[in-house]
This record gives C-alpha cells, structure tokens and sequence, in this order.
C-alpha cells in the first residue's frame, strides 16, 4: 500500500494542481488504515472464537476442517478458499457482530428515501447490526449459523441485506483483504488451540465506536491435529 501510495503521479497533460500526495496525505491514509483494520479485524475474530466456543459442534467441524487441511501448521493465503467453513464463521461473526455497528451519511444532494424528502446536509444513521437481524431478510435471524452461507446449499439474502462493510461508493476499500486476514487467523488459531471463555466472565456487546465483547476472558488450551 505504501508503494502504491508513494507511486502516484500526475496524470498526463495535467497542468494544474499537483496530483502526487503529500507526505502528511501519505501518513494520513496510513494512520486511518491501520487504525481501521486492527481494531476491527480483532474484535471480529474475539466474536467468532467465541461463538465457536458456544457452540461446540461447529468448533468441532471447523478443528476437523482446519486439521485436514493445515495439520497443526499456520495459515496462508495460498490455503484460501479451504477451509470454507472458516471463511463462513468470520462472515456469520460480521452478521451478528458488525464492529460498524452503527453508520453516519451525509446527504449530498436533495433526495428520497422510499416516502421521506431528505434535504443535502441532513444526517442519515443506519445499522448493520438491526439490518441483519431483520426476520424478513434471515431465516432465525438470531441463530449463529455460518451454514447459511454455504451458497451451494442455501439461498443467499439480497447483497444489500450485509453490511459490514457498508455499500455503494463509501463501501469499505479492504472488505476483501480483511475478509482474507480474518479467515487465515481464525484458521491457524483453531488449528493450534481451544478457546473456552473463563467461568463467571459476564459477555455485553460494548456500544462503542465498535462493537467489541466487553467483558471476555478465554482460556486457551494447546490441542494437535488429529
């Protein structure tokens, strides 16, 4: 990324304002970058370590997937797509738990939304988190079940039914990088450990900037591949 930022230059032909970026633009979109793609990346895969742990029988086929594939080793993209289970957590995990929980836009322009005028400037908020629990959108919506991605099998839900990472032209740049990130973590952690939340730890979602699960303390158990 910082090659490619370091790489622009003007266009042809161009005779008026510099196209290249500064170095405080180049810092600037650096900053925003790593700030949005550590947090995020991390509170997604705490969600999905824990809802395998709350569900045994899914964490057991994803070991089953993980080991077949990698046998105790670590991940890397050159693994992708298999497991596809894995892939299937992290997007059932974004479902449940979108970090971006809560969304701002700003109008541009005079418009309609379905019957309301909204005029340019007005502040419109959505939220992937109450859009994917819409029961007209997902069949037991509350259920954590990363087979409902499983396009082979099941009907998939209309593209603008999943959020996390926005959509249309403000639709977040690194949605396919984190997606990968994400599913090569959890691949090589479950493939070297279990998780267990610890006793009496009491989970809250953390209505914060992102929706984090406040509260978790798991216990990590070395296993081996079978």
């Amino acid at each position: 990324m910082l090659s490619a930022l370091l790489a622009v230059r003007p266009s042809a032909g161009t005779e008026t304002r510099d196209q290249s970026f500064t170095h405080r633009e180049i810092i600037d979109q650096l900053t925003a970058f790593y700030l949005a793609g550590t947090d995020t990346t991390a509170t997604t895969l705490a969600w999905a370590l824990l809802l395998l742990a709350q569900h045994r029988e899914v964490e057991d086929r994803v070991h089953a997937a993980v080991d077949a594939v990698l046998a105790g080793a670590g991940a890397d993209v050159d693994h992708l797509p298999r497991p596809p289970l894995t892939a299937r957590v992290i997007k059932e995990a974004l479902r449940l738990y979108p970090p971006a929980w809560l969304v701002p836009r700003t109008a541009t322009a005079d418009t309609r939304l379905g019957s309301h005028h909204v005029p340019a400037g007005m502040t419109i908020v959505y939220s992937p988190y109450v859009i994917h629990r819409r029961r007209d959108l997902y069949e037991h919506p509350d259920r954590f079940d990363p087979d409902r991605w499983d396009h082979e099998r099941r009907p998939q839900p209309p593209r603008h039914a999943f959020l996390p990472f926005g959509g249309g032209a403000r639709k977040c740049i690194a949605e396919d990088f984190a997606m990968t990130h994400a599913t090569i973590a959890l691949a090589t952690i479950t493939a070297r450990w279990r998780l267990t939340p610890t006793p009496g730890c009491r989970i809250r979602p953390s209505l914060a900037i992102t929706l984090a699960p406040n509260g978790l303390r798991m216990q990590v158990t070395q296993r081996s591949a079978r």
